[in-house]
């Protein structure tokens, strides 16, 4: 009895908090903007899209993008500065899951063919994901670049743990949509729909 008390206060906590999929990253939505982003005040000016991961796996190293072509986002300078201590974290994932042979979109049955539908072609390209490597890269120095040069010496504890990267609550989740341009109007963000696992977990996923 106990565990299916548990079980349910676990399942509305995660529905109330995670509204809006968690794992994210960006990247500068041209080409040529690379050779732009040489310091935070040009990163700021820079054209950004922001995408999500879809975590239909059990599996962290199977996590890949959602079934989208990303998001434009209105304000760099706002989203950056407010979400950059998470942006690291996800980066991170993002890097990790690119060098494991990760990011791919899966190839399993009709679900292929809908995703690579959505998608831009660039991400069945071999020359993309070298560049998306070292844009990914290049934004986690301009992130620690960025924390570096606002970084306080009197910062307390909790400031600097923040700093290095802290789950985001679920109202900093949920006002992530308010940068976004173009948000989808049936409201499934990356085209990832909530679920909730038999452990009452939610999680975020293509269909």
């Amino acid at each position: 009895m106990l565990s299916q008390i548990s079980y349910v206060m676990r399942q509305m906590y995660e529905l109330h908090e995670y509204t809006t999929p968690r794992y994210l990253f960006i990247l500068p939505a041209r080409h040529s903007d690379m050779a732009l982003i040489n310091s935070v005040r040009s990163w700021f000016h820079t054209h950004y899209k922001l995408y999500f991961l879809c975590e239909c796996s059990h599996e962290p190293n199977e996590m890949h993008v959602a079934p989208h072509e990303g998001y434009s986002i209105k304000t760099p300078q706002e989203f950056i500065v407010r979400y950059a201590p998470y942006l690291r974290m996800t980066i991170k994932i993002a890097q990790l899951l690119l060098s494991l042979g990760g990011l791919v979109i899966p190839q399993v049955g009709s679900a292929s063919t809908a995703i690579k539908h959505v998608l831009s072609s660039k991400f069945d390209n071999d020359q993309y994901y070298e560049d998306m490597k070292n844009q990914l890269k290049m934004i986690d120095s301009l992130i620690n670049r960025y924390d570096n040069q606002h970084k306080h010496p009197d910062t307390s504890v909790t400031g600097q743990q923040k700093s290095i990267g802290a789950p985001l609550q679920g109202a900093d989740l949920r006002e992530l949509e308010s940068y976004l341009e173009r948000v989808d109007n049936k409201r499934s963000l990356g085209n990832l729909y909530r679920t909730v696992t038999v452990g009452g977990h939610v999680r975020w996923v293509c269909l």
